[in-house]
């Protein structure tokens, strides 16, 4: 009967205490779990000399920007007012889209002026979630990367592609094309 007493009181006091699960994970955690990112496609003539170094994204204005994914889906835009956040950059335009991670684009940028600069096979690897989510968290740099860009030689033009990961770091920045 005593064996059977200390069993009994051993299973109320387990189901009496209180029952610890693991934290509750941050609602920033899910949004993590996303595999589409936003890029901004911008345009922007860049002077380098350092005696002189001046930066130009008015340039974009008016360009059309395809993206082209690698089953021959095509759509494009043209480039709107981007101002982050706390109105700096008032005078970029771009053109923004959601992608998928791990999957390859053609972007293709048509200014002005005629000049077009083709981006080829440009990807964001899943594995690169970690790298926004530190620039994100530590609030000293800026979610967002430009992680291509090519430059005409003759017009000197150049086309960049910023990243942003996830949607909410898009939206922090200022940025109002997507939903």
């Amino acid at each position: 009967m005593m064996r059977h007493a200390t069993h009994l009181a051993v299973m109320l006091s387990i189901a009496a205490a209180p029952v610890h699960s693991a934290p509750a994970k941050k609602p920033r955690d899910a949004a993590y779990r996303e595999d589409r990112a936003v890029i901004v496609v911008t345009g922007m003539r860049v002077n380098e000399d350092p005696a002189d170094y001046r930066v130009d994204p008015s340039v974009a204005e008016g360009a059309t920007v395809t993206l082209t994914a690698a089953d021959g889906t095509v759509t494009e835009k043209k480039t709107e007012p981007f101002s982050r956040a706390g109105g700096k950059g008032a005078n970029h335009r771009s053109a923004d889209f959601v992608v998928d991670l791990d999957a390859a684009y053609t972007i293709t940028m048509r200014f002005q002026d005629g000049t077009t600069i083709r981006i080829d096979d440009y990807r964001i690897p899943k594995e690169w979630k970690t790298h926004f989510y530190f620039h994100s968290t530590t609030g000293t740099l800026s979610p967002s990367s430009i992680l291509r860009f090519a430059e005409d030689p003759k017009t000197k033009l150049r086309c960049c592609v910023y990243a942003v990961y996830p949607m909410e770091s898009y939206r922090k920045l200022g940025g109002r094309q997507l939903q």
